[in-house]
């Protein structure tokens, strides 16, 4: 079996933890890596040994031995990247968020669709093997309706410079798209769209969020969720229903385990021992589906990334965070 060529673009820590995952998967195969940085393109690809390694993106796009890209840049360039990806030809992975809002998610389908090539949204949580067996119990019945969930996502980061990504609004900071989008996803993943939603945050005075909370209001259910840089905290995510109630564990967005009560007291722990860091299962995923000449994800689809980036808009709006124009790139064509 031939196996599936990657590139990667953007080489900072993420880079690192997916490259490392991109290893183990032996249909896998990294051609090369590209930064704006030609001294740390070379320096990355002298650590995992990869043969070509190039100091501007287009020299990546341009490659002709590679089949899909990794896009880890900041999140203000995923769209611009992953666009210019796609026109080239390449089937793109995208760290999420996909883009920084909704018209550019279409934007990015629309290039995928047009130049029929592969696009997915870089949300490892939903491939996790216990999250996967966690959705297909709730939807069998297990915990009854589920009438309740909570999650959060929390780390203390006031001690980073005040110059870090997490912090720039031109770099896309603020809890909720770094962090808080895994909170959005999870209520998302097992209650769907809510008929309402009650939000607010502690803004920083470039008017990104500090810390966010939400409430997802549904027919007979409700979703508390959290988000922020001001602690740090055990995190752990509860489904609960009628019959019984699923607790992700520590870190709920990665979990290797998740532990089930029942009404009755009986719990139940299932275990997962996971190859890697996690990125694994994704990786797999993308390999398959390039296999099979999709365009899209049956697991994560542009639908799903639709709805999701139009939660994330619309929680930004009623909390007041604001990005840069020039951030937000609204004048980027993808003709």
């Amino acid at each position: 079996m031939r196996k599936i060529k990657w590139g990667i673009l953007g080489l900072g820590n993420i880079a690192h933890k997916f490259c490392q995952d991109l290893q183990l998967v032996n249909d896998s195969e990294l051609v090369a890596v590209s930064s704006s940085s030609f001294e740390r393109a070379k320096d990355f690809a002298q650590q995992y040994n990869v043969l070509k390694f190039y100091g501007n993106y287009e020299e990546l796009y341009n490659d002709s031995d590679i089949d899909i890209i990794y896009i880890a840049s900041i999140h203000t360039h995923h769209a611009q990247h992953s666009i210019s990806a796609m026109k080239a030809g390449k089937s793109v992975l995208c760290e999420k968020p996909l883009a920084m809002n909704k018209p550019q998610v279409l934007k990015m389908i629309d290039v995928s669709k047009k130049y029929s090539v592969f696009l997915m949204e870089g949300l490892w949580t939903r491939f996790n093997p216990i999250i996967q067996k966690a959705h297909s119990l709730v939807n069998h019945g297990e915990l009854g309706d589920i009438t309740y969930m909570n999650a959060s996502f929390n780390f203390y980061g006031l001690d980073r410079s005040k110059n870090s990504r997490i912090f720039d609004p031109q770099k896309g900071g603020g809890a909720l798209l770094d962090i808080g989008i895994y909170c959005v996803f999870l209520a998302y993943l097992f209650l769907g769209k809510p008929q309402k939603v009650f939000c607010d945050s502690i803004l920083s005075n470039d008017k990104v969020d500090l810390q966010t909370a939400i409430i997802f209001q549904y027919q007979k259910a409700q979703a508390i969720l959290h988000c922020g840089f001001l602690n740090n905290e055990h995190m752990i995510a509860k489904i609960a229903g009628t019959k019984g109630e699923l607790q992700l564990n520590h870190q709920w967005h990665n979990p290797p385990s998740m532990t089930i009560f029942k009404r009755d007291s009986h719990s139940k722990t299932i275990d997962f021992k996971k190859e890697g860091i996690g990125f694994t299962h994704q990786i797999q995923h993308c390999n398959k589906s390039l296999r099979e000449n999709k365009l899209e994800s049956h697991v994560w689809s542009h639908r799903n990334s639709i709805d999701l980036m139009t939660l994330l808009d619309q929680i930004k709006t009623k909390c007041h965070i604001v990005y840069p124009k020039e951030a937000l790139l609204e004048n980027f064509s993808s003709d």
